[in-house]
């Protein structure tokens, strides 16, 4: 299978895959071999017209997105699912939106290692057991007239512990909480785009680590 991309402007995305691969089920661009041409107009409409979804497909999406990243300038982040044996799994609310635990790699840092740091860091928790790797996040934003191009890396990890948070208040977070599935829909409504793609992508049981 070939890799398979979801960028996210704002609240709108732009999926990238092949024809047989399709994230959205229907292509609305095919693409045979991308240049900058293509992919500049591309870019330029999706900072325009505010289109909910666009699927392209083509035969090589990792050529594709090359250079589509070749526009922005790159910033990598990391984050965590971490789960307590409980079932309950932990969100933040940055800002007023529900979030997860997430924040830019450091120099020297791999992405593991940036994802458990900033966990501790945001939530206060530490003895953090990182389980497995899951699909990456991509979005995009201006910064002082910059394209930015933001990928966080995401890691299922587990906590045995005690429920005790404390919010990293600094970096905008009013609360660190635990919650069950069932309340999924409450963190949904008042959410990110991109975050609420990665809740339905996420296969909440294998990610566990006790789901037996």
């Amino acid at each position: 299978m070939s890799q398979r991309y979801k960028v996210f402007f704002n609240d709108c995305l732009l999926s990238i895959s092949s024809p047989a691969d399709a994230i959205c089920g229907v292509c609305k661009e095919i693409i045979s071999k991308p240049d900058r041409t293509n992919v500049a107009e591309l870019i330029s409409m999706f900072e325009t017209s505010g289109v909910y979804n666009y699927c392209v497909c083509c035969e090589n999406p990792e050529a594709f997105f090359s250079v589509f990243a070749s526009f922005y300038t790159i910033i990598e982040a990391a984050g965590g699912i971490v789960r307590h044996p409980s079932g309950k799994y932990l969100f933040i609310k940055r800002f007023g939106k529900w979030d997860l635990p997430k924040g830019k790699i450091e120099m020297g840092e791999s992405p593991a290692m940036a994802a458990l740091r900033e966990v501790n860091e945001e939530c206060g928790i530490g003895n953090l057991n990182l389980l497995n790797e899951l699909p990456s996040t991509y979005h995009t934003y201006k910064l002082e007239g910059t394209r930015v191009l933001k990928k966080t890396w995401w890691f299922a990890m587990d906590y045995v512990g005690e429920f005790n948070t404390k919010p990293q208040l600094e970096e905008g977070i009013s609360e660190a909480t635990w919650l069950v599935p069932s309340q999924f829909d409450m963190v949904l409504e008042n959410s990110y785009r991109s975050i609420a793609e990665l809740i339905g992508d996420v296969s909440w049981n294998s990610a566990d680590p006790a789901s037996d």
